[in-house]
């Protein structure tokens, strides 16, 4: 596939909100063969610890992880005749579904970046030459829902450098903690944010569809998408 063809969607949003699981759910891959740096991050009870968030419950986050480089992943998400749907990893050299089958294509490269502020120059180092963005927030933290509007003045000021539209999307994430009343949902954050053009959404990586019935809508809002198969293909 010619390179020229992908279009560069970039993940942004604090450590902890999903990014990284939500690629990993994408692609296919386990953590241990998946090329990234993750290190843990507990919470102690008891002690002070050099964290960049604040939990509406401490111990929901025993076991979560922050990546602290970037993932660049391809990844094809495809629309059938028959009006279905799906995503695919891209590799070299493969068609990963039924040719026949696909109507039109949505070819992406995903940049995943860290979360961490003292990372920050990663997502600003990433953000040249993007074509759209996801915004991820934790919705059971205060601090990272109340970072999308930063998230968002940064895709505002790539917008602004390359006179062009750039989508954006937001994830209000980890919806399957609403149930423990720890869920900031989709109506709070609208109350923040009063531009109409944004869509918000309420996901969790626990239901990959959470996010695909968004996804399709973001992509054909993304110009110059989708492809006919045909243009995308390398001729011999």
């Amino acid at each position: 596939m010619s390179q020229s063809k992908m279009k560069k969607v970039i993940l942004l949003g604090t450590t902890g909100s999903g990014k990284t699981t939500f690629l990993k759910n994408l692609i296919g891959l386990s953590k241990d063969n998946f090329a990234d740096a993750e290190v843990p991050r507990r919470i102690k009870l008891e002690v002070d610890t050099d964290n960049t968030f604040s939990p509406v419950e401490e111990g929901m986050f025993d076991n979560s992880t922050t990546t602290i480089s970037f993932n660049v992943k391809p990844v094809i998400f495809t629309l059938t005749k028959t009006n279905n749907f799906n995503y695919y990893p891209l590799k070299k050299n493969e068609i990963p579904f039924d040719e026949d089958d696909i109507d039109c294509v949505f070819p992406v490269l995903i940049i995943d970046t860290a979360g961490q502020e003292r990372f920050s120059f990663i997502p600003e180092m990433s953000m040249k030459g993007i074509d759209g963005a996801f915004i991820f927030s934790d919705g059971s933290n205060i601090q990272s829902v109340e970072r999308i509007a930063q998230y968002l003045e940064m895709v505002k000021e790539e917008q602004i450098r390359q006179n062009k539209k750039i989508p954006v999307m937001v994830f209000v994430n980890k919806k399957d903690l609403e149930s423990k009343g720890i869920y900031v949902g989709k109506e709070s954050v609208e109350r923040w944010l009063t531009d109409p053009k944004i869509t918000i959404c309420e996901t969790t990586n626990h239901d990959m569809e959470s996010f695909l019935i968004h996804i399709r809508n973001f992509l054909s809002d993304i110009p110059g998408l989708p492809l006919k198969l045909q243009e995308i293909l390398l001729k011999s």
